[in-house]
């Protein structure tokens, strides 16, 4: 059952909320290369956790490059709740001596942090985790823990009625920007704004999102100056109901106008279903889903299309599966997909993608990353041949019968096993 660090509440003020462990670094600055008992730790982070910080907070540890030489093995994922916030699902896997002693932690933070309140979160949410690991070493009498427990605030709090959100669990977020950008010979620029309205709980996921971007770029040549505005604007918004810790279904809606897309104004009505091989409360470290989707759509296009249409009605249908994991010895993320419109079989699409990062062996990883699409079902490509200043812009949406990208990536980390140390200077 993993350990919750939660934001309020009677929990909060007795037992755990102001649980502050303090780690007393005086005498205590790590050198790498003598432990004088400490545990060796790996960071099995990603590039949006400040590493530094953490090590900076946590000195008594020695931090280690590969979890091959080390003695807990830290694993961190996140998870968005709409605009709410960001769930950190912290994994602490014991080896060596402390192999079998595995527990996770979360940290919540709300939309309204700051990114210093983020960071300390996440970072005293590990604090905690790490004490079962120090508190069997020598390492033990430097660690104070704190509970900060008011009786009289017991009381009430187990006599006050339940706290009444006045939103209902809703959130809401309104966003706008401008870039711009200017040379002799050319200039851009661009717009962005638009609305979230997110509400998220254990058994609902609601969003409501409209949006505007709208881009003019400009090119002097000798011929002339040339212009090419361009816009999507739009809507999405889906509801998804749990019904068990496998099964939910929901309903998803979008709607668009794209000149990229040849699109006045689209749009669809989706009904959806989804199976989840694993518990739903393990994706973030393990998922298996398979989902199926049909919906009907309405598109009205700015220029007629190849298939000599100005707007049309069509019914189409799609299914997935995907897998997803984040274990010890790596990542991985694959999945497939294929859809088709009912009223030519032949306007269909088919995708396989996969992403792996391995750890080899100690010190070597080895990464690779695949995607590959049949595509057939551009219904919008307009009629008529593009003008030259439009595809080299990528104005307009071009005709093609597949896409591929791929990449492979290999890195071989050798010497010292430590890594503790911080140094922000130049």
């Amino acid at each position: 059952m993993p350990l919750n660090i939660p934001k309020k509440g009677f929990f909060a003020t007795t037992l755990l909320l102001f649980c502050i462990i303090i780690f007393n670094p005086g005498q205590t600055q790590a050198r790498p290369g003598n432990s004088n008992d400490r545990i060796s730790v790996f960071l099995d982070t990603h590039r949006w956790m400040d590493t530094d910080f953490i090590r900076e907070q946590i000195p008594v540890v020695n931090y280690v490059r590969d979890k091959e030489v080390a003695d807990v093995h830290i694993i961190v994922t996140r998870h968005g709740a709409g605009s709410a916030g960001t769930n950190y699902a912290i994994s602490f896997i014991g080896r060596r001596d402390f192999l079998g002693m595995d527990h996770e932690m979360t940290y919540w933070a709300p939309s309204t942090n700051t990114a210093d309140d983020t960071r300390r979160g996440y970072t005293n949410a590990i604090k905690v985790g790490l004490v079962t690991y120090i508190a069997g070493t020598n390492l033990a009498d430097r660690i104070l823990v704190e509970f900060d427990y008011d009786e009289e605030a017991q009381i009430l709090d187990e006599t006050a009625e339940p706290e009444v959100d006045p939103w209902n669990s809703w959130v809401f977020e309104i966003y706008g920007g401008a870039n711009f950008s200017s040379e002799e010979k050319r200039s851009n620029v661009s717009s962005r704004f638009g609305f979230y309205a997110d509400r998220v709980t254990a058994d609902w996921k609601i969003r409501f999102r409209p949006y505007f971007n709208f881009s003019k770029q400009t090119f002097v040549t000798d011929d002339g100056d040339i212009e090419r505005s361009s816009h999507r604007h739009g809507y999405q918004s889906y509801v998804v109901k749990s019904i068990t810790d496998h099964w939910s279904v929901g309903l998803f809606s979008s709607g668009r106008s794209s000149t990229f897309h040849n699109e006045s104004f689209t749009s669809e009505l989706v009904p959806a279903i989804e199976y989840s091989y694993y518990p739903y409360h393990e994706a973030t470290r393990r998922s298996i889903t398979f989902a199926y989707r049909m919906g009907y759509a309405y598109f009205d296009y700015i220029d007629t299309t190849i298939f000599q249409k100005d707007e049309e009605f069509l019914w189409s249908h799609s299914v997935e599966a995907s897998a997803r994991f984040q274990q010890p010895w790596g990542t991985f993320r694959a999945g497939i997909s294929g859809s088709h419109f009912f009223h030519d079989f032949s306007a269909n699409r088919a995708e396989i993608y996969s992403r792996i990062s391995l750890r080899v062996f100690q010190g070597f990883s080895l990464s690779l990353n695949a995607n590959y699409e049949i595509i057939n079902d551009l219904i919008s490509i307009p009629a008529g041949d593009l003008a030259l200043e439009d595809i080299l812009l990528a104005q307009s949406q071009q005709a093609t019968t597949y896409s591929l990208s791929g990449s492979i990536g290999i890195t071989y980390t050798f010497g010292s096993d430590f890594s503790a140390a911080y140094n922000p200077r130049l």
